[in-house]
């Protein structure tokens, strides 16, 4: 718990009108920072960028010496639901390689410290943590075709597994195959899901920038055994026919 009677702390806030939202986020950073004098705060989510709604939650971010691993503990501010992630502040930069580079830069804890307000950071913490998130994501974008590359040979070897006795309507399957053609896309595109909100919207930005790839998309879902036909037209279309694939 924390003592709601402890020293009130300075913390910066977005510059956007002041209301409820903004309100309950600086009560609830005033006493984090007052509990955890040198600890990193961030304001992540819809309210980082003020698109958040009457019914939105409030999310955080820490980061601080003290935490010995990485948890999220849920609590309410002056009415708001309200979630804190609470990160140990050194990345383990090879392990948060690995994760982004696999994932299509969409990891969760790298895309809210990517995606954070710095409302204080007293040790630099939260922004040392930026700065090796922004030298992944470099990272992703130099080795695009190279992470293409490994991309379409998952989704290979997910249609020879599709094809090779698991039943066609596996939806485990398909939404493997589904993800490795979406960020193939996004990466043959030089474009990233570097937010929860991009990941959301991510069909809208291939509807955009390739319709045809949109509609087969939008035909193969939901993932059911009908799906698998436009499923495989859209890795042909991604990647082109791959000779001796089939």
């Amino acid at each position: 718990m924390i003592d709601p009677g402890s020293p009130v702390a300075d913390v910066v806030l977005p510059a956007f009108a002041r209301d409820a939202h903004l309100v309950a986020a600086e009560a609830i950073l005033r006493r984090l920072a007052a509990a955890f004098p040198s600890a990193g705060l961030g304001i992540t989510g819809s309210l980082a960028t003020g698109t958040h709604r009457a019914g939105s939650d409030i999310d955080l971010v820490m980061a601080d010496e003290s935490f010995r691993r990485d948890i999220q503990f849920a609590t309410v501010s002056e009415g708001i639901p309200t979630a804190v992630v609470c990160l140990r502040p050194h990345f383990d930069a090879d392990r948060e390689r690995r994760w982004m580079l696999a994932s299509g830069g969409e990891v969760r804890v790298v895309s809210m410290v990517r995606s954070a307000f710095v409302a204080r950071d007293p040790n630099g913490v939260m922004g040392e943590m930026q700065r090796t998130v922004a030298r992944l994501d470099r990272e992703r974008l130099e080795r695009r075709d190279e992470l293409a590359a490994i991309r379409r040979d998952e989704g290979l070897a997910l249609i020879r597994a599709l094809h090779g006795g698991t039943p066609a309507g596996d939806e485990h399957l398909q939404m493997q195959l589904f993800t490795a053609i979406v960020d193939g896309w996004f990466l043959l595109h030089g474009l990233a899901m570097e937010t929860r909100q991009a990941s959301e919207r991510m069909l809208d930005t291939i509807a955009a920038h390739d319709r045809p790839l949109y509609d087969l998309l939008r035909r193969a879902t939901p993932l059911t055994h009908a799906a698998l036909a436009p499923l495989l037209r859209a890795f042909d279309h991604v990647f082109a026919p791959v000779p001796g694939a089939g």
